[in-house]
């Protein structure tokens, strides 16, 4: 099992209230909350979509094994390690772009954690979706706790303001508050995301053209 938690949202959006009702063509100033709400529920939506995380944020991956710890076996003889750890040499961390892994912790019984050391491992940031890969000569650390025995924190998104993410994702976003707050009068939703995290937005279908200017980005992701 896996647990996906964000820790510290961004700071700021893609797009600014003002480029948001330039786009909308909104002149008044009495809406004001209402697109930032927007401006903020289609960054959230668009980072779903994508799978990436736009501005910098902090998140927490919550594993109970290393991926490849339990292997199905067969009646028979098996040669090879005694457990899928042998195999596995990374591990995948979801919403690109990966800027940085701030620890990896391991826990026992007890709950008490153990810091595992940086050195055991190397950060590719390179990789959408980042990860963290085995040294020459390191072994994952063994959790003791059956239940999140493994919890890593790192820090996902282009930077710390919109002036680092790509333009089409932020075109995207000015489209998509224009395109709601347009049908502003239908129903609203507001469900949770697989992250726990509330998108707010009207309840209207996304246009084809926002999710053509997105799917360049987009990765389809299915698991740690």
């Amino acid at each position: 099992m896996t647990g996906f938690t964000l820790l510290t949202p961004p700071a700021a959006e893609p797009v600014t209230l003002a480029d948001a009702k330039q786009q909308a063509r909104i002149d008044t100033t009495a809406d004001d909350t209402l697109v930032t709400a927007l401006i903020t529920g289609a960054r959230q939506w668009a980072e779903e979509y994508t799978a990436r995380a736009f501005i910098t944020q902090s998140w927490r991956l919550t594993l109970d094994l290393w991926p490849g710890a339990v292997e199905k076996w067969w009646d028979g003889v098996k040669q090879g390690p005694i457990t899928g750890l042998d195999d596995i040499n990374y591990i995948s961390l979801p919403r690109a772009p990966l800027q940085s892994v701030t620890s990896v912790t391991s826990y026992d019984n007890a709950d008490n954690g153990t810091l595992w050391d940086a050195g055991n491992y190397f950060v590719d940031t390179v990789r959408a979706p980042g990860r963290i890969a085995l040294r020459m000569g390191a072994v994952w650390p063994v959790p003791l706790r059956l239940t999140n025995g493994i919890v890593i924190d790192y820090v996902s998104g282009y930077g710390s303001d919109g002036t680092s993410v790509p333009e089409p994702i932020k075109t995207a976003i000015r489209q998509l508050v224009a395109h709601w707050y347009e049908y502003r009068g239908e129903a609203a939703t507001a469900p949770t995301s697989r992250s726990g995290s509330t998108i707010i937005r009207p309840a209207v279908p996304v246009p084809l053209v926002i999710q053509a200017l997105l799917d360049p980005y987009r990765i389809r992701y299915s698991g740690a």
